[in-house]
């Protein structure tokens, strides 16, 4: 109380009018106002606007976190010298880009990051081989690919739209990949056709404790105007068991040609298949549509490396691909190879009947409604080497039936009826890098933080268009298994 009562003795200050305030009051006003537009101006925010016109002369382009707490980049000492390097690397915040040239021609990556890093105005000096772009600076290896980069953005191009746009907010606001179809080329080489639907697009990049995680979206043509895919939500987040050692690579999806649309429909493939081999139009349609499982698997000895099996869910109706079958096997017949069933001591006659390629099990079997599997049909060279062949699998007169058919020795066990894929998912495509590529099996292209990753996981969805098949954009989700450190 006696405190309360002294503070109430205090003198009273004598009270300032309002307009002795007011030069104060402006005073305060004008210079919350002036010193962050004056820094502003010397140190402008960047919104990285050059990317739109960057994106449409890159094959592929990567942003980065800033990150001046960790080693400078090799690269960066590449673009900038030794003494540059290190003082930008130090003023870097937010992001920054690394692109290759669209021409394919060009193997060294251009380092872009945003103007400010250089604390100078927008017309003062640079390093030698960089230009501004917009609100970006862009060093380029040399003098020759800078001059193709200027001729490049001096184009007249649209702003980008649909799918595009949306990569730019993604390598804008994050860590992300954007490739456009000659990226896809270079990285997949000879696998490139089997990814005809993921040919152009972006992911968004995160990392946790033991790899890499991605989402986002691609695209079989260019730049589709469409929204994006929505995401199976739970589905995404679920997690997955890991490949097994028995298996180099899975993939499995609600239509097979969601991994070989280009081959079905390039016209240098379609025709030989069918006048060789009898895949017709019609047949090729239902192809097409069929579900499918995809499977490659490590052989520890013999003439091959590895083993290849398709499984395709054919459906109750046998017919079409039983008559497609008999024309197969006349064209494996003219080119040398060998027909045999399993068990024989010598090749089986090459004019075998229908009747003869029924096991004897069958007509013994003491309860028809569960036939066992039927015997495979296998095809060998005049040395004797088992280098394919095909078999039906069935689980009862009612239930679908599976074709499965094999490049290598005849599998050591008949696989299970495929099960579908979860709903609102069309593919599923599960590897071992590292595995694969010990194999030879892997483009030389791949960077090595995916051909040395010890798991690959991958998830698409799509979207019907009006004919019900996929239509062009694709959602993308999965994760990268990085190698344990030795």
């Amino acid at each position: 109380m006696a405190v309360a009562k002294n503070w109430k003795r205090l003198p009273r200050l004598p009270r300032l009018p309002w307009k002795a305030l007011l030069p104060v009051t402006t005073v305060l006003v004008v210079l919350l106002i002036a010193l962050p537009a004056l820094q502003l101006q010397r140190f402008p925010r960047s919104n990285a606007a050059g990317l739109e016109r960057l994106m449409s002369a890159s094959a592929l382009i990567q942003s980065f976190a800033a990150g001046p707490q960790r080693l400078v980049p090799a690269l960066w000492g590449e673009r900038l010298g030794p003494s540059l390097a290190p003082r930008l690397w130090g003023r870097q915040r937010g992001f920054w880009w690394l692109f290759w040239s669209a021409d394919g021609d060009q193997a060294e990556p251009f380092l872009a990051m945003p103007s400010r890093t250089f604390g100078v105005a927008p017309s003062g000096p640079l390093p030698a081989n960089s230009l501004r772009v917009d609100d970006l600076v862009v060093v380029a290896p040399d003098p020759l690919t800078l001059q193709v980069l200027e001729e490049q953005l001096s184009l007249s191009r649209r702003p980008p739209q649909g799918l595009q746009e949306r990569c730019v907010d993604r390598l804008r606001s994050g860590q992300a990949v954007a490739w456009t179809n000659t990226a896809m080329a270079q990285l997949a080489g000879p696998l490139a056709p089997l990814l005809q639907r993921y040919q152009q697009g972006c992911l968004t990049l995160d990392s946790d404790a033991s790899g890499l995680l991605w989402r986002g979206e691609s695209s079989a043509t260019v730049d589709p105007i469409s929204s994006p895919v929505p995401l199976p939500s739970p589905l995404a987040a679920a997690p997955s068991p890991p490949l097994p050692p028995s298996l180099l690579l899975d993939v499995r999806g609600e239509r097979l040609d969601l991994l070989v649309q280009d081959l079905l429909t390039r016209q240098l493939i379609r025709e030989p298949l069918s006048e060789r081999y009898g895949l017709s139009p019609a047949l090729s349609e239902r192809l097409a549509a069929t579900p499918f499982v995809l499977r490659i698997k490590p052989l520890p000895s013999g003439p091959f490396q590895a083993s290849l099996d398709l499984q395709l869910a054919v459906g109750k109706d046998r017919s079409a691909w039983d008559e497609w079958l008999l024309p197969l096997r006349e064209a494996l017949l003219a080119q040398g190879l060998t027909l045999k069933l399993p068990g024989e001591a010598k090749p089986a006659d090459q004019t075998l009947p229908e009747e003869q390629t029924k096991p004897a099990e069958l007509t013994k079997q003491p309860n028809p409604a569960k036939p066992g599997p039927l015997p495979p049909l296998i095809w060998q060279r005049q040395d004797g080497t088992v280098v394919g062949g095909w078999r039906w699998i069935t689980a009862g007169d009612a239930a679908a039936a599976n074709l499965l058919f094999f490049l290598g020795p005849l599998p050591s066990e008949v696989p299970p009826l495929m099960a579908p894929v979860p709903p609102g998912v069309a593919l599923i495509l599960k590897a071992r890098p590292a595995a694969l590529s010990s194999a030879s099996l892997l483009p030389q292209g791949l960077p090595p933080v995916i051909s040395q990753a010890e798991q690959l996981e991958l998830f698409s969805a799509t979207k019907p268009n009006a004919d019900q098949k996929p239509g062009p954009l694709s959602s993308l989700w999965g994760s990268l298994q990085l190698a344990e450190d030795p």
